[in-house]
């Protein structure tokens, strides 16, 4: 089965309302949009979406889930600049891979309670950068975190933008260089995948995952994230593709490259408030044809004005949709 074939999973999280009754609602109406599942954030100890109640509520038992512990890596780097699975201290990675651990029980109990994988990959990352972080120690992690059982689901490492000196880095993580040599130190990479494109998380190696928008932020336009997709295809380590917007104007998602998850823009009228988002049904479509099959795809956008009421949050989740739709039917 090639990516064209799957429906593409929704960064849901970062769209839907915060108050209880209107994200059930939010989450109610993603069930009848064509999408596979959820990109799921893995949030700090103690957040509601960890409750099991949460998750029955709002989580399809048939959709999938790429989970992303970018909301972890955040929280601990606010308080702890040297965490991360990059870091050069042992002690901060240790504190990094026990919450990696988070995920990796949250997919063997998902699993063990449907009876089928839930999970298809883990998202981790190279915190904390150059300051306080290293290719080596980031491949150590990756040779334990590849180790480990995490019930069909790949490990897949999501580039963000990189420590520049030419910008104030948003993430300021390690660069797509050191992260494809760290994935290689590990012997990451495609195993058992056969000719026709067909690919189970089992079946591969650690991979890496490249985000629309948190490469554009990095290269300050729309071309470093087609660089960035074809770099890890050519290696045979691309395992997600994450539609995310960016821009560099200021707009109502905040100032000139933030990692606000802009929507695309697009000809739908759900689509004109993020007129000024780089990503859009071009960007869309060159992005997938660089990915090639076998590569799962993700939209992650977030909704302005904040107090956006559930349908217009729906509508924009379609119509971002659409643009994969029409980008993979113009590709076949």
């Amino acid at each position: 089965m090639t990516h064209e074939d799957v429906r593409p999973l929704l960064g849901a999280y970062a769209m839907a309302p915060t108050a209880p009754a209107e994200e059930a609602a939010f989450y109610d109406g993603v069930a009848g949009l064509d999408v596979g599942g959820l990109e799921l954030p893995l949030p700090l100890p103690g957040a509601p979406s960890l409750e099991p109640a949460w998750f029955d509520r709002n989580v399809r038992p048939g959709w999938d889930l790429l989970v992303t512990c970018v909301p972890t890596v955040m929280g601990r780097l606010a308080t702890d600049p040297g965490y991360g699975l990059a870091a050069t201290d042992d002690d901060a990675r240790a504190r990094a891979l026990e919450d990696v651990a988070r995920a990796r029980d949250l997919a063997l109990r998902l699993a063990d309670t449907h009876g089928r994988r839930r999970v298809v990959a883990v998202q981790v990352h190279s915190a904390p950068g150059p300051d306080g972080g290293s290719r080596d120690a980031l491949a150590r992690s990756l040779e334990v975190l590849a180790g480990w059982d995490l019930a069909g689901a790949r490990l897949l490492l999501e580039h963000c933008d990189a420590a520049s000196g030419d910008h104030v880095a948003v993430k300021g993580f390690l660069t797509l260089e050191e992260e494809l040599a760290a994935l290689r130190a590990v012997g990451a990479g495609d195993v058992g995948v056969g000719g026709d494109g067909n690919r189970d998380a089992a079946d591969v190696g650690p991979g890496l995952s490249i985000n629309w928008g948190r490469s554009a932020i990095e290269g300050r336009g729309a071309a470093t994230p087609v660089e960035h997709v074809r770099a890890a295809a050519d290696a045979g380590l691309l395992g997600a593709v994450v539609l995310s917007g960016a821009t560099g104007e200021a707009t109502a998602w905040g100032e000139a490259w933030g990692d606000a998850h802009i929507p695309p823009h697009g000809d739908d009228p759900a689509l004109a408030a993020s007129s000024a988002s780089l990503l859009g049904p071009d960007e869309v479509r060159e992005t997938l044809d660089a990915a090639g099959r076998g590569c799962l795809v993700a939209v992650k956008i977030a909704v302005r004005p904040k107090d956006a009421d559930v349908p217009t949050r729906l509508a924009v989740a379609r119509a971002a949709l659409a643009l994969v739709d029409d980008a993979r039917r113009a590709a076949r």
